[in-house]
Formats: C-alpha cells, sequence, structure tokens
C-alpha cells in the first residue's frame, strides 16, 4: 500500500509552530535583571568614544576619500587621458556599485560566520590596495576592471557596532559592518550620535580631497595630476586597515581598553537594551524571518530611493565645470558641498537625540534637501557661463549622507538576531547598490549640462522615500501598541520592566533572538 501523504504538510506546518514557539520560551528564559553602575556605564562610553569610534571614523573617511577621488579626476585629465567616449564614464561609475553588488551574497553569508573585524580589516587592506591601481589604468578596459573589483573588495568591508547581529550602513561592507559594530557597542538611544560621526566622513573627506586635488594640480609633477590621488588614498587606507585589525576588538568581553569590572558593565548595558553578541554562526529560521518581513522590503526601499539621487555628488564637478569654471575653481566652488553634508547629517543625528522618537520625522525633513537641489537644479536659468544658483543647487542635490546616516541607524536599532540583521543590512546594501548602477545611466553626456532626466529621476526618488518614511512610522506604532497591549495584559514576556523601579528586564547577551522572537523589544523611530 502506498504510504499516506496527506498529512504531511500539515505536520511540518506544526513542526515550524513548536519550534517558533520554543524559540519565544528561550526568549523568556534569557531574560534578566540588572542594575547598572551609571558612573561607571559613563565611563565605559567615553573609552569606546575615544578608541572604538575613531577607528571607525578614521577609516570611514579614508575609504570615502578614495571613492570621492573619480569625481575630482574627471576633470584633471581622467577622461581626455583615456579617451574616454559617450556613455564610458557613467558606466565607470556604474560598475564600482555592480562590483558591490556582486559581493553581497558572499559578504553577507561570511559577516555572520567570521569574525567581524578581521573580516573587515582585511577588506579594507585589499580595498587600498586595489585603489591604488587605478593610476596605472591607460584604457576604458583598464578602468572599467579595475572599478568592477574596487567595487567587489569594498562590498566585504561595511556600516554598525550592535550587540545584536550583523548588519552591512552605507555602502560595501564596511557600512553594512559598521552597522553591526555600532549595534554591538552602544545602546540604541546612542546610535544616531555615533552613526552620525562616522558617516559625517563623507563631507570632511568631500572638503580634503578637492583641495588635495587642487594642491596637486598645481605642482610641478611628472604624472598626470589625476593619477597622484590614487596612490595617496589607497596607501592610507592600506594602512589604516592594518590599525583596524590589531586595535579593534571583537565584542565587550575582548576590550582591551577596558578593566575587568569595565567589561562586565559594557556588557551587561547591552543586555538591558536587548542587545546580543556577535556570533558566527548562520541561522536559517532568521534568514526565513528576514525575508517574509515587511519591514525588510521597506528598507530596501529606502535604500534604492535614498541611492537615486547620488550621481550628483559624482558629477558635480562635472556639472559646475559644465558651466563655465575653470577647473582649478571647480574644486574650490565645489568644496562647501562637503560642508552642506556634513551639517544636514548632524542636524539628523542632534534632533533625535533632543526629541526622541523624531528620528524619521527628521530624516523626512532632510530629504526635502536633495529634493530642493534637484528642483533648482533642473529649472533655475542660466546664461553663458556658470550661475551661482546652479552651484548652490549642486551643493543642496548632494546632500544624501544624512539620509543614508538616518536609515542605516533605523536599521541597526530595530533588527535583531545575528544572521537576520546580517540579512537585512545585506538586503539594504543591494538596494543602495542597485540604486547606484542605474542611476548614472540617466546622467548622460549628451543631457548635459543640464542633466534634465537624472534630476527628474531624483526628485520621483525623493518624493517616493518621504511616502516609505511615513508608511514605516505607521508600521512600527502598530507593532509597538500591540505589545503594550499584551503588557497591559499581563504577559511576563512582553513587559519591558516590572515596575517596582527593581530594575530593567534585559537579554542574555549570549542569545540569539530576534525582534519578532523578543516580545518585550519596542521598535524605534
Amino acid at each position: 500500500m502506498a504510504p499516506d501523504h496527506s498529512n504531511l504538510g500539515q505536520e511540518e506546518a506544526d513542526n515550524e509552530k513548536i519550534d517558533s514557539d520554543l524559540r519565544q520560551l528561550e526568549a523568556v528564559h534569557d531574560t534578566h535583571f540588572y542594575n547598572i553602575d551609571h558612573e561607571i556605564e559613563k565611563k565605559v562610553v567615553r573609552k569606546l568614544d575615544c578608541v572604538i569610534l575613531p577607528l571607525m571614523v578614521l577609516v570611514y573617511f579614508f575609504q570615502y576619500l578614495d571613492k570621492q577621488t573619480i569625481n575630482q579626476a574627471a576633470i584633471f585629465g581622467l577622461r581626455d587621458d583615456l579617451k574616454l567616449t559617450g556613455q564610458e564614464y557613467s558606466w565607470a561609475v556604474s560598475l564600482f556599485y555592480l562590483g558591490q553588488l556582486c559581493s553581497e551574497y558572499p559578504a553577507g553569508i561570511m559577516l555572520s560566520r567570521f569574525p567581524i573585524t578581521i573580516y573587515v580589516g582585511v577588506t579594507i587592506v585589499l580595498w587600498g590596495g586595489v585603489n591604488m591601481c587605478l593610476a596605472a589604468v591607460h584604457n576604458f578596459a583598464g578602468l572599467a576592471a579595475v572599478r568592477f573589483f574596487l567595487g567587489f573588495s569594498e562590498g566585504k568591508t561595511y556600516f554598525i557596532d550592535h550587540p545584536l547581529p550583523r548588519l552591512s550602513i552605507l555602502l560595501g561592507t564596511v557600512s553594512p559592518a559598521f552597522i553591526i559594530i555600532t549595534s554591538n557597542w552602544y545602546k540604541r538611544q546612542e546610535h544616531p550620535i555615533r552613526v552620525a560621526t562616522w558617516v559625517s566622513m563623507n563631507g570632511i573627506a568631500n572638503i580634503i580631497g578637492a583641495l588635495m586635488m587642487y594642491g596637486i594640480g598645481k605642482g610641478n609633477m611628472s604624472l598626470a595630476p589625476w593619477r597622484s590621488p590614487f596612490l595617496i588614498c589607497g596607501g592610507l587606507t592600506s594602512a589604516t586597515g592594518l590599525l583596524f585589525i590589531f586595535l579593534m576588538p571583537r565584542d565587550t568581553t575582548t576590550a582591551w581598553f577596558l578593566s575587568p569590572r569595565e567589561r562586565e558593565v559594557a556588557t551587561q548595558r547591552m543586555a538591558v537594551d536587548r542587545a546580543t553578541r556577535d556570533h558566527a554562526v548562520f541561522n536559517k529560521a532568521q534568514l526565513k524571518e528576514a525575508l517574509l518581513s515587511p519591514m525588510t522590503w521597506i528598507y530596501c526601499l529606502m535604500g534604492i530611493c535614498i541611492t537615486l539621487t547620488t550621481p550628483i555628488m559624482k558629477y558635480s564637478s562635472t556639472v559646475i565645470h559644465g558651466f563655465g569654471y575653470s577647473t582649478y575653481k571647480t574644486m574650490l566652488v565645489g568644496t562647501p558641498a562637503g560642508a552642506f553634508n556634513f551639517i544636514t547629517v548632524w542636524i539628523g543625528a542632534i534632533i533625535p537625540r533632543i526629541l526622541p522618537g523624531a528620528r524619521v520625522y527628521t530624516a523626512i525633513g532632510l530629504s526635502i534637501v536633495p529634493l530642493l537641489g534637484s528642483i533648482l537644479l533642473m529649472t533655475l536659468p542660466y546664461s553663458g557661463g556658470a550661475d551661482w544658483g546652479i552651484v548652490v543647487a549642486t551643493w543642496l542635490g548632494g546632500c544624501s549622507s544624512s539620509l543614508i546616516s538616518s536609515a542605516a541607524s533605523i536599521i541597526a536599532s530595530n533588527v535583531k538576531g545575528n544572521t537576520k540583521k546580517s540579512i537585512v543590512s545585506t538586503a539594504f546594501f543591494v538596494a543602495y547598490c542597485v540604486g547606484c548602477i542605474v542611476s548614472p545611466q540617466a546622467w548622460t553626456e549628451d543631457d548635459a549640462p543640464r542633466y534634465t532626466k537624472g534630476c527628474i529621476l531624483s526628485i520621483a526618488a525623493m518624493a517616493c522615500l518621504i511616502l516609505t518614511f511615513i508608511g514605516y512610522v505607521f508600521m512600527v506604532k502598530g507593532l509597538n501598541r500591540r505589545r503594550d497591549l499584551k503588557a497591559s495584559e499581563g504577559y511576563i514576556e512582553y513587559m519591558v520592566d516590572r515596575g517596582d523601579g527593581g530594575g530593567r528586564m534585559g537579554v542574555s547577551v549570549d542569545s540569539d533572538h530576534t525582534d519578532v522572537e523578543d516580545k518585550a523589544f519596542r521598535y524605534t523611530i
């Protein structure tokens, strides 16, 4: 007689339900109460800000300095020396992100299986070495190949330290990794300022890069002016990678700069924040949860909308130069764009600090800045030479770093589970890469200097981003409301504290529960 398979599907569903119930029961059993010495905690945070944060800042600064060098090189002879024609420069820009995209899957897997500090440090060294190779290219084929491998190597470096599982922030592996790192060392309310600190290096790198290119261009060198910055920046980046490998501890228990008591407090404060340690284990259940969660796809939509505006940053020198400024004056006139980026990133961090719960609302307001810049760039009149209104429009249009910072901070604060965080952050940066691959193709040479198609794309993307942020607020508030209702009905697994002032409930840092399984977790806005 043939076996009866009619109930197999139901049995599998029942087994999955049992597994889910067991994970939720484990989440309750992993709950503890902690009373933390706040004076020691303040000392711990100061030490973190003196060691962990500067390392991330240094890496992010040099990586972005590398990344934006091609913007200045374009008007210092790169196009002419390599005989670039038609859309070849646009493809050179896109190929970097295609390389990133190809590396995201292996990067996401490796980030959840290997110690993040060693992994990130090695990829930083590789990134710097590949960047130096750009100084040796002599045609489009060479430029395209090196740009692709540059993106592939950087796609394994990014990010935010979170005791929650690994998360992929701003672009490539470093951003995702920095999202994890930030979440592994800092409590959720501390994320916006720390993320802003390293993301704001975009603006600083833009300013210093322009001034460096100006100085090199004025010098009398046998090497073409556009080649030197790739050698200088690449070498410094590799050196920074070595520092990262030797100085960045894996987690709170291996922090060489903390005393034993401080390491204990550093661990406990993350437990109270319902964060967990970095785990080198891949969890298939968390993978499924991440892929089926609507919030994952909302994060992806945020990523692609933000990056559809980024070509303004990469083409700003070309745009300004096309309106009549000399090569050297273009460098100086474009420098304030970095300051605008720096300022908006810090606005996005400080306002939520002053007004808790205002992070997403602040991001909505900051979305208006690049939206306005794109509208002005497309509509302002010009005649003859460059017009200051157009120049200011490029400054405003390129202010997307604050939005990347906000999105990365939101992910770091609201996603739990080692594998889930890795998958969500990697998905965010895949969307980021897709946007960066597609958007340069709207900035065609025959559309210069107005670049109307690119501006229209940026305007549509910012409008969509604002709607996405609004939808996210409604979703998160609904989830929190349902959990608060369960807590008020006496379900202990939903309670944030026990209500008698005797301490706050925390989850064991050695557990690996997701934000769905940890019922006492509350999403932040």
